[in-house]
């Protein structure tokens, strides 16, 4: 929706992100190669003046809700907001100070918007006004917000990830499409555990991202949060959920890849699932055993590579990585590789065109799950 309507001549002054709703302006969605970056907007009112500010967020909020600031927050106001633009999706991150939201029915028939924004509290809360226990997020929840429908909310301080999605793609994938305004789901439930990850990890990559990448990961990502606002899986959504499933698990273990304790037992009781699905998921990768195999040896290539390592044995770098045995650990890395270990790091050291990583399969896997 353009939000630019200033004269002729009028310095542009980009327009904050309010409760998931990007200041990108249509054409350039339209205009947006499939091969280009995701269109991104970035507003921080770091260096503005306090009441510069409060003006241009009240100004741009009033477009979708009226705003009062509250407990003094004029006195130390800031925000900042980024977004990026999906398609027919957008993804927003945003913090600002303790305030007030009003969405009035006179407001909704002016602006006629049909979205429903998922939003996630990172920090802080949100909720009704008037609302009880249990009726405001808190950090971790997730709250709905239908903007076809009126609403009375506060916040206090607060950093929020959310999604808005037009309702005529996400009211058929619930069962009460119309019975979901300001309701607030625990963020101990299973699946908003694993829609809040998804959506973190998508954000990140949202950067990097073009738009026909986009458009594949959509569907799954709807199909995911409609999931976890139904409280349980569709048959059809099913391959949704464990691909981000999948997602979550993988990067649970790079993170933590020289872990000693990284067995197939304890990460699928980490994740509340069985061994026998933790290796499911895997398949694609060659299984559980193998992925953590190839993610120590290419953690080990990179520090053998590394003049900050250089000084370090290989015996050393390789144990880190829970190679016990030298013939063991150099086998493996030659058959990745198709060198030594000490034939990588002489090779770095002479400065000379190291063997390229192997080629991975995690792209080719996700393009033949997304084959319609």
């Amino acid at each position: 929706m353009p939000l630019d309507d200033r004269m002729p001549g009028e310095p542009s002054i980009p327009a904050p992100v309010i409760l998931g709703v990007a200041p990108i302006r249509e054409s350039a969605v339209h205009q947006a190669s499939a091969h280009a970056h995701l269109p991104r907007s970035m507003l921080d009112s770091a260096g503005m003046a306090v009441n510069q500010a409060v003006s241009l967020w009240q100004e741009s909020m009033g477009i979708f809700y009226g705003v009062r600031l509250l407990n003094n927050a004029a006195e130390r106001f800031h925000f900042r907001a980024e977004a990026f633009h999906m398609g027919e999706i957008v993804l927003t991150s945003y913090r600002c100070v303790a305030q007030s939201f009003d969405r009035s029915r006179s407001r909704i028939g002016r602006d006629g918007l049909d979205h429903v924004t998922l939003q996630f509290c990172v920090s802080g809360s949100h909720g009704r006004r008037d609302g009880g226990l249990g009726e405001k997020a808190e950090p971790g929840d997730l709250i709905i917000a239908d903007l076809a429908q009126a609403q009375a909310t506060g916040t206090s301080d607060f950093d929020s990830l959310n999604l808005t999605v037009p309702r005529r793609l996400f009211a058929p994938l619930l069962k009460a499409p119309d019975e979901q305004n300001m309701r607030v789901i625990s963020g101990a439930s299973p699946l908003v555990a694993l829609l809040r990850n998804h959506l973190q990890g998508l954000f990140n990559a949202a950067g990097a991202m073009n738009g026909k990448q986009a458009e594949a990961v959509m569907g799954p990502t709807l199909e995911l949060a409609a999931a976890a606002i139904n409280g349980a899986v569709a048959q059809e959504s099913v391959s949704s959920v464990e691909f981000a499933l999948a997602g979550q698990i993988r990067r649970f273990v790079d993170e933590r890849i020289a872990d000693p304790d990284m067995t197939a037992e304890r990460v699928a009781g980490l994740f509340g699932i069985s061994t026998r699905k933790l290796y499911y998921l895997f398949e694609p990768h060659g299984g559980f055993s193998t992925y953590v195999v190839e993610a120590r040896l290419r953690r080990c290539r990179d520090e053998l590579v590394n003049p900050a390592h250089r000084r370090e044995s290989i015996a050393n770098i390789a144990g880190r990585y829970g190679f016990i045995h030298r013939k063991s650990f150099v086998r493996a890395f030659r058959r990745t590789y198709e060198i030594s270990p000490r034939e990588m790091r002489a090779l770095a050291e002479e400065g000379r065109r190291l063997p390229a990583e192997p080629l991975k399969t995690d792209d080719v896997w996700r393009w033949i799950r997304e084959l319609r």
